[in-house]
């Protein structure tokens, strides 16, 4: 027997709280629900007492620091409904001017120039629908010209790798360190078909799929933690005049992020703002 365990939280709190259960629950997806919260969801076999037991945990330590929704906890019917639970939370998603996100299950032909990205979330982080991700995929439509390299940090479901194959990418390096995420990847890049312009593989920086100097576009939709710590080893992949797109970051750590970058060697920092959170990209500084 399986259960839906599902809370609101404040955007600031969307990071810790999504962690938690990434790392103890099974699958993980997000809506808004009302204003400036977001609801999340995850799932979990009825007898899993010491999985639910670290949520609950931490759970109540954010709670400490500003309240939250309540923990909720629903039984599913049979352990099938699990696995198809949180699809009904996912539509047709219409990014910038040209990208369509369309979940595996919905029926939908492209028109008038629309670029589609076919996607199955699976059981790792990536939709378009939260605001970091699709701050990402609005700068990439700027961003990804013809043949272009690209590095996905942090590839999750692979929704960034794909979209860059279909706005015109030569060249796709995925890395991710959770293996549940590798997995979504790959499966994803085979349903799309773009295996053969997608190098993927379990790891992050340094790492030998990404020499230096190798990249035009490096898209690290990770964390503000993770940006700050590996913006030191993204600068040396990238070409002198490549971009990093860093995401993942509440808008109350836009300054530290933003200051870690030009330390390690960023420049001309551009802000995407969205709800509450921020999206940047910066290029490499002058090397002497």
């Amino acid at each position: 027997m399986w259960q839906e365990v599902s809370i609101s939280v404040p955007f600031e709190y969307v990071e810790p709280i999504s962690y938690l259960f990434d790392r103890y629950g099974y699958g993980l997806s997000m809506e808004d629900d009302g204003p400036e919260h977001i609801k999340l969801r995850t799932y979990l076999p009825s007898d899993a007492r010491q999985r639910y037991s670290h949520i609950e945990v931490g759970v109540n330590l954010a709670s400490m620091l500003e309240p939250l929704g309540e923990l909720t906890v629903t039984p599913l019917d049979n352990d099938a409904d699990w696995q198809n639970a949180w699809k009904e939370h996912f539509t047709l998603l219409r990014i910038g001017e040209r990208l369509v996100i369309k979940p595996s299950w919905i029926d939908y032909e492209p028109e008038n120039g629309e670029i589609m990205v076919e996607l199955d979330p699976g059981l790792a982080f990536g939709t378009g629908y939260h605001p970091t991700t699709y701050t990402c995929l609005e700068a990439m439509e700027k961003l990804v010209a013809a043949g272009s390299t690209i590095l996905d940090l942090g590839c999750g479901s692979g929704i960034l790798s794909i979209a860059a194959v279909k706005l015109g990418a030569g060249r796709v390096v995925a890395l991710d360190i959770d293996p549940q995420a590798v997995q979504s990847s790959r499966q994803n890049f085979r349903r799309t078909h773009i295996t053969d312009q997608v190098q993927l593989d379990q790891g992050s920086l340094p790492h030998r799929l990404a020499p230096e100097g190798a990249f035009d576009l490096v898209l690290a939709n990770i964390s503000s933690r993770g940006i700050r710590e590996r913006a030191p080893d993204i600068l040396p992949t990238l070409k002198p005049t490549g971009i990093l797109v860093a995401s993942g970051i509440i808008d109350e750590q836009h300054a530290e992020t933003e200051a870690a970058l030009l330390q390690a060697g960023f420049a001309d920092i551009e802000v995407w703002p969205r709800e509450d959170w921020v999206s940047l990209t910066c290029r490499p500084g002058i090397r002497h």
